[in-house]
């Protein structure tokens, strides 16, 4: 069965309104149903989704009703969360080599690296630092 991996900035996008490329990350989804591939993410990625929400109900801008209601709904996708014995050593060296300060945004990059598929980001910055190198990376806003 085919995968993709997918992050928090995409997720976020599913289930909360207003967001920007909502309905590019929303299209992406209906087409990984539609065709049968299977959605994946690190264990970072529930615990990014869930923080996420949790700033946002922190400073006013969720209710808990509503928050919980996201939360919900991600999880409903079932996302597959997955992991990989060479998952974090992989990342360390993809930070290192784009001159990251982090290793989160390589956590996704390494796990659809060594599941060969695709990677859907709406990170920009993270994007662009490794478009050239990392075909795999896929931009959000150019989904088809």
């Amino acid at each position: 069965m085919a995968e993709q991996v997918i992050d928090a900035s995409v997720a976020i996008k599913w289930i909360v309104k207003g967001e920007p490329f909502r309905n590019k990350a929303r299209q992406l989804l209906h087409a990984a149903r539609l065709i049968d591939i299977t959605l994946i993410g690190p264990p970072l990625l529930e615990y990014e989704v869930e923080s996420t929400l949790q700033r946002r109900l922190h400073y006013g801008r969720v209710t808990i009703v509503a928050a919980d209601a996201s939360l919900r709904a991600f999880y409903t996708v079932g996302v597959r969360i997955v992991t990989h014995p060479n998952l974090v050593r992989r990342a360390r060296e993809i930070a290192r080599q784009f001159k990251q300060e982090r290793i989160y945004d390589s956590l996704y990059a390494a796990l659809a690296e060594l599941h060969g598929c695709e990677f859907w980001t709406a990170d920009k910055v993270f994007y662009e630092a490794v478009k050239a190198v990392l075909p795999f990376v896929k931009y959000l806003p150019d989904y088809p």
